[in-house]
């Protein structure tokens, strides 16, 4: 008998225990939950797109559509 009522508190000792374990996950996966929320749509937090340290350069201008070095090659190659 007394092993059955040590049984029935070992039994129990161990479903609180559980119960209470379970209940602080739950808590903490909310406040995670909730954090996650607000670190996702806070407007202080939101991701702002870093400006160009450097302007970019400007196209380059080619005349005729021939740079110089495609006009030496063809010289280069004409004359031969």
């Amino acid at each position: 008998m007394a092993w059955e009522l040590l049984a029935i508190w070992v039994i129990v000792i161990v479903a609180v225990t559980w119960f209470i374990r379970d209940e602080k996950r739950r808590t903490a996966d909310a406040d995670i939950a909730r954090a996650s929320r607000y670190y996702a749509f806070s407007p202080k937090y939101r991701h702002v797109p870093a400006r160009f340290r450097y302007a970019p350069l400007p196209p380059r201008q080619t005349i005729g559509g021939l740079t110089e070095a495609e006009r030496a090659f063809f010289k280069m190659f004409q004359n031969s």
